[in-house]
């Protein structure tokens, strides 16, 4: 070996390691020069935004064609179960958004809206959810009393609410009486600690505040929170207006919002 190279060796072994921003940087270069095109020109590019593109059109027809047309596509998107939030968020209630739009609600014939509400909650019924707790889980610590506040069927909105409370591990008694009897009953015979009222077209702030009253008045737990969920517009701005304790905002967030809110209630309690 030559001196020189002796000498080229040991000072490149003095040299001072390369900080980890400095490396972090240059694996970036390698990877974006050299290693992406191989993997493009071997395999294509990847298709760009396909979940929007392919949600917004299933949305846009799941209410038109057949039940099972609309459980087979939703299968396709959801074949381990782990889809279940997108496939709510971007394609059942859009879908139900989209369905509301089209009909009067002031038509006295309803049977069209109705039959398609009642196939979008089919389709909602049949979605797998990976992450519902199984057989062997613990038991549910919080409970609720639900209300679909309709005079009809309740709302495909109402139907992913209660899902999202069944996979947050909530016990809930769902009562769908528009007479409200069957709920004031359930809130005299159990302990809830939650009530929460799906707020639905056609429904006056006089009977929501009446119902919410008749609920306290018969609830066996004083302290019950009760809480309003429904359609962008339809809740007031404050929901005191409406004698609630709050709202729930968005069907996919109920179940969350009325966990954090119960937690806030039973800390300033035990303040």
């Amino acid at each position: 070996m030559a001196p020189l190279d002796g000498n080229t060796r040991q000072a490149t072994s003095r040299q001072v390691p390369l900080a980890s921003g400095r490396r972090s940087a240059l694996i970036q270069d390698i990877a974006g020069g050299l290693l992406v095109p191989a993997l493009l020109a071997r395999f294509g590019a990847p298709r760009v935004g396909s979940w929007q593109r392919d949600a917004a059109a299933l949305a846009g027809t799941l209410a038109d064609g057949t039940l099972d047309e609309g459980i087979a596509a939703l299968a396709a998107l959801n074949p381990d179960g782990k889809m279940f939030r997108p496939i709510c968020r971007d394609i059942i209630l859009p879908a139900a958004d989209a369905l509301r739009r089209r009909f009067d609600p002031d038509s006295f014939d309803q049977s069209d809206r109705l039959a398609k509400v009642w196939q979008l909650r089919m389709c909602l019924l049949s979605l797998d959810d990976a992450e519902t707790a199984g057989d062997g889980a613990p038991a549910p610590i919080n409970t609720a009393l639900t209300l679909a506040g309709t005079h009809d069927m309740p709302s495909v909105e109402h139907g992913v609410a209660l899902r999202f409370f069944d996979r947050a591990g909530w016990d809930v008694c769902d009562c769908v009486s528009h007479e409200n009897e069957q709920a004031f009953d359930s809130a005299h015979d159990r302990r809830f600690d939650v009530v929460w009222i799906s707020i639905e077209p056609g429904l006056h702030a006089d009977d929501i505040r009446a119902t919410v009253r008749e609920l306290r008045r018969a609830s066996r737990n004083a302290a019950i929170l009760v809480l309003g969920g429904g359609l962008p517009g339809l809740l007031p701005e404050h929901p005191g207006t409406l004698e609630l304790d709050g709202y729930t905002g968005s069907a996919i967030d109920a179940a969350v919002i009325a966990e954090s809110a119960l937690r806030l209630r039973r800390s300033r309690l035990r303040a």
